[in-house]
């Protein structure tokens, strides 16, 4: 019966949901990109055969609807029995820092995202010890976040305790072996980092880049936004099978400017041109399951036709367009708030504050102290309210519960 549904739901895709052949057929459909396909329940059926297909269908996504139910109901089961600085914590993806323990004790951490030197002097046995013992101070499991790209960017296959070479860049396995190169390897991967304890891989790199020369080239498949879509699909629908979370990065679409990590970049792209080219393959991540929802990461660059003033990391109009138009409802999370591209950007607020209230649910930061008080302070002073708190910690809990890092 499964198979019937999927069938039909193709069917029904590739009838209603054809890709459009220029921008202004787009954005006369943009309102599904990224939603999944809609109630079937007001389908006529011809046949008794095609009805009871359709009755099926309708009795899927109805079991389908309870389950979302049942998950916000427990998230919002947990939520209710979590102090309001443990809250705060949870919004908060920190860097390792030399003691994690201490820190998940003192500010309650949503997550704590590994690096390369983290891995060094450690094999997997006393790695998963780590986590271990910071999660028993955790008072919901975190995040275990690693950048586990491949190529140019490993934390934990750097190191031959951990497996015998790096993991190859997609780029490379997709030109080598195609999606089922990039199967296997995503499946290995997964089945390595959540050996060790971690339960977040911040990958994969869904920016489109065709230009050699660009800084983002090299992380990229290195293909357009028709071969790249069923690339990145492949890859998050097989690190869910696999239990391994995602985060597609990095929203609204890297483009091909200059490193953020040094300075600030702009785009002078139209809001427009995302739409068939860098939405389409964010979108084929978001809607790889339906269960199972990974994270998106929002880059700082700064696009000078959506929101000239603010990089992405804090535009309220960015992450519009990632919920409005992408329709995701999962977890947005920033990319490192200490990056000199937003050192540069110095206002009068604190860009953590910022950030969340632009609409992040989780804050990539190394300072985490700093964030930590920053967000507790916006909270005695009421710029972060009750609701906007309990808002994004939700999204936060029901991803954590739908990859069951917490039950």
């Amino acid at each position: 019966m499964k198979k019937i549904v999927s069938v039909l739901l193709a069917a029904m895709l590739f009838t209603s949901c054809g890709a459009a052949e220029k921008v202004e057929e787009f954005m006369d459909i943009d309102s599904n990109i990224g939603m999944n396909a809609p109630v079937l329940g007001s389908v006529t059926s011809v046949t008794n055969a095609e009805t009871t297909v359709t009755e099926e269908v309708t009795t899927t996504v109805a079991t389908e609807k309870t389950a979302a139910q049942l998950l916000d109901e427990r998230a919002d089961e947990i939520a209710s029995g979590m102090k309001t600085a443990e809250k705060i914590g949870q919004l908060l993806l920190a860097r390792c820092s030399d003691d994690p323990v201490y820190d998940m004790e003192t500010y309650h951490l949503g997550g704590i995202t590994f690096y390369a030197k983290d891995f060094e002097n450690r094999d997997p046995d006393s790695f998963k010890k780590l986590t271990d013992s910071i999660t028993e101070k955790a008072p919901v499991t975190p995040f275990y976040a690693v950048d586990e790209e491949g190529g140019s960017i490993v934390r934990v296959s750097k190191y031959r305790k951990f497996r015998d070479e790096p993991f190859a860049s997609q780029k490379d396995l997709f030109n080598r072996g195609g999606l089922e190169l990039l199967e296997m390897d995503t499946a290995e991967k997964a089945e390595l980092l959540l050996s060790v304890g971690l339960n977040f891989n911040l990958a994969p790199v869904a920016d489109i880049s065709e230009d050699e020369n660009s800084y983002i080239y090299a992380r990229t498949l290195g293909q357009n936004a028709e071969t790249a879509a069923p690339a990145i699909e492949c890859i998050v629908h097989t690190a869910n099978e696999n239990g391994m979370a995602s985060c597609l990065k990095h929203f609204p679409g890297y483009g091909e400017n200059t490193d953020t990590h040094k300075g600030m970049a702009h785009d002078p792209r139209e809001a427009y041109e995302f739409y068939n080219r860098d939405f389409s393959v964010f979108s084929a991540g978001i809607n790889a399951d339906e269960d199972r929802i990974p994270a998106v990461m929002v880059g700082h660059t700064v696009y000078d036709n959506i929101d000239p003033d603010r990089p992405a990391s804090l535009s309220p109009e960015v992450i519009g367009l990632l919920r409005d138009k992408v329709g995701f409802t999962g977890v947005a999370v920033t990319d490192d708030l200490s990056m000199d591209a937003i050192k540069e950007f110095a206002p009068d607020e604190s860009v953590y504050v910022m950030a969340l209230l632009a609409g992040n649910d989780l804050l990539c930061c190394s300072d985490h102290h700093t964030a930590y008080n920053d967000l507790v302070y916006a909270y005695n002073d009421g710029k972060i309210t009750d609701e906007i708190l309990n808002e994004h910690l939700h999204r936060i809990l029901v991803m954590k519960l739908q990859y069951g890092i917490i039950e």
